[in-house]
């Protein structure tokens, strides 16, 4: 945590789901927006061994983490529409070659078989699937390419689980628990109070 990124202590529940993983167990994490989701998942799979799978609806947000971990030192990759066919050749070869330890990839590129099978090549450690409401109806923003990511799962050989999300009521994390295949899962619910927000 300090050689890597520089950070001294742990923010409120990061170290519970960091425990949880480590651990073995398939994680819920109901985490505010700025609480730091993105550690409970990088700073794990550093100590796993393997390659490490995080699924993310935004490419946006994927082209930062990936920079962020580069700039890091640690090798991350991202899978996603936005790469030229060249980029992806290259990183698809990568992946292939068991260089990275970060795949960021978009839900909709699990559904291609060929990348999955390239997935069941390597070993996979943890897979993560963040903005997770994303796969319930009765989440903000359903995705329905989520839907197939219990079947990835099992495909890539079942490793544990972190869904992240800030935004869950008790029907959402029954949808995620359910479409994911959790395995009697942890839930670590911090809210999604942020008390820098105010209504008027």
């Amino acid at each position: 945590m300090r050689g890597t990124f520089g950070l001294d202590e742990f923010r409120p529940g990061q170290e519970e789901v960091i425990r949880s993983i480590v651990g073995g167990h398939d994680t819920i994490a109901v985490m505010p927006t700025g609480a730091g989701k993105s550690l409970c998942y990088q700073l794990p799979a550093l100590h796993l061994p393997g390659t490490t799978v995080v699924v993310s609806p935004l490419i946006a947000l994927m082209k930062d983490q990936t920079d962020k971990l580069n700039s890091l030192g640690v090798r991350a990759r991202q899978v996603n529409s936005a790469l030229s066919a060249a980029d992806l050749s290259d990183t698809l070869s990568a992946i292939g070659r068991r260089e990275v330890e970060f795949v960021f990839a978009t839900p909709e590129r699990l559904e291609d078989p060929e990348f999955v099978s390239l997935l069941q090549s390597q070993k996979i450690d943890l897979f993560v699937v963040d903005e997770a409401h994303c796969l319930s109806d009765w989440g903000h923003d359903f995705r329905p390419a989520f839907l197939g990511l219990g079947a990835a799962i099992s495909a890539v050989g079942d490793p544990p689980v972190l869904a992240l999300t800030a935004t869950a009521t008790p029907r959402v994390l029954e949808d995620i628990t359910k479409q994911l295949r959790l395995a009697d899962p942890r839930t670590i619910n911090l809210g999604i109070y942020r008390e820098n927000l105010h209504l008027d």
